[in-house]
């Protein structure tokens, strides 16, 4: 999906470091001192990206694109949430650590995908991570806290609970893994789905080792909790309702879907509980097969084996 970083450290093994590249920074201060359009020509390949598919006001080289620009920005409520992003995140050495290490890791177990160049950005909340043939993005207006005031005025609660400086680095790698990774299988039966979102948080807690479980699905504690104490009615009501193997795409999109709470389970349970199954699904079959490498996992879609072979219970 993407090349590499505007870092020349590397490791041991030939894979750079990586350092987020503060895009970000840079449109700030272009748009608020006055910096002529030639300020952002190093930028021009993610600005083609924002412009043409996010913020919808075209490339670069269209004719004025950059007054485009400055007016998208300059809408009041965004450029306060611009302002409020910047002095948030003035300092991300502690995410730019944890994503470094972790896109290596990942990087070491699938050599063949190319280094990103990894970039942070403000869309005015579109998409939260861009991902094209050679750059990594995260929008950083989406993730300033819980408590943001102006995101009361945009976002149900449940939402809310998942937008901090927390979720920043499992998000990027999420994002990557989903686009260097993809689906094979049917889309509408639920094993096949839970066990791919079960790959992912896999390798995802492995590359992000002093994270928690429920951090790795986008949990808290409580939800993690909650699944674990009613694991037995959530797989009964799978089962029960034939939901695991018959082709529906709306009965899996239940157990999916970001919501306040799944479907067919009690009202206090939590959102996307096939995510936490799938999980817990692909973590015992990787300690019945702990040779298995992760290439071999992910390219082994035969998910009723898989599920066989985990011994769950």
């Amino acid at each position: 999906m993407l090349s590499f970083t505007n870092c020349s450290r590397n490791n041991t093994n030939g894979i750079p470091e990586f350092q987020i590249i503060r895009f970000d920074q840079d449109l700030f201060r272009y748009l608020t001192e006055n910096q002529p359009d030639s300020i952002l020509q190093n930028h021009t390949g993610f600005l083609n990206i924002l412009g043409e598919q996010v913020i919808d006001i075209g490339k670069t080289d269209s004719a004025g694109f950059f007054d485009r620009l400055k007016k998208y920005y300059s809408e009041p409520t965004l450029f306060k949430i611009f302002s409020d992003q910047q002095n948030f995140f003035s300092d991300i050495t502690d995410i730019d650590n944890e994503l470094s290490k972790g896109l290596q890791i990942f990087l070491q177990k699938f050599p063949y995908i190319e280094p990103p160049a990894v970039y942070m950005h403000v869309s005015g909340f579109y998409q939260n991570v861009i991902v094209s043939d050679d750059i990594l993005s995260l929008s950083a207006d989406k993730y300033l806290g819980s408590d943001y005031p102006v995101y009361r005025n945009y976002f149900f609660e449940y939402k809310r609970e998942s937008m901090t400086r927390e979720r920043i680095t499992p998000d990027y790698l999420y994002g990557f893994m989903m686009a260097n990774l993809p689906f094979f299988g049917q889309e509408d039966v639920l094993l096949d789905r839970m066990i791919y979102e079960g790959k992912l948080r896999y390798f995802l807690s492995k590359i992000l080792p002093k994270r928690n479980d429920w951090e790795i699905i986008g949990y808290n504690e409580e939800q993690y909790v909650w699944c674990g104490i009613h694991q037995m009615q959530i797989w009964n009501t799978v089962i029960e309702n034939d939901h695991l193997l018959s082709p529906n795409y709306f009965s899996t999109a239940q157990y999916l879907k970001d919501a306040p709470h799944t479907a067919y389970l009690p009202a206090d349970a939590p959102g996307r509980v096939g995510v936490w199954l799938g999980f817990q699904i692909v973590s015992a079959y990787m300690k019945e097969k702990p040779r298995t490498k992760w290439q071999d996992l992910m390219e082994n879609t035969d998910y009723r084996e898989i599920l066989r072979q985990s011994k769950f219970r």
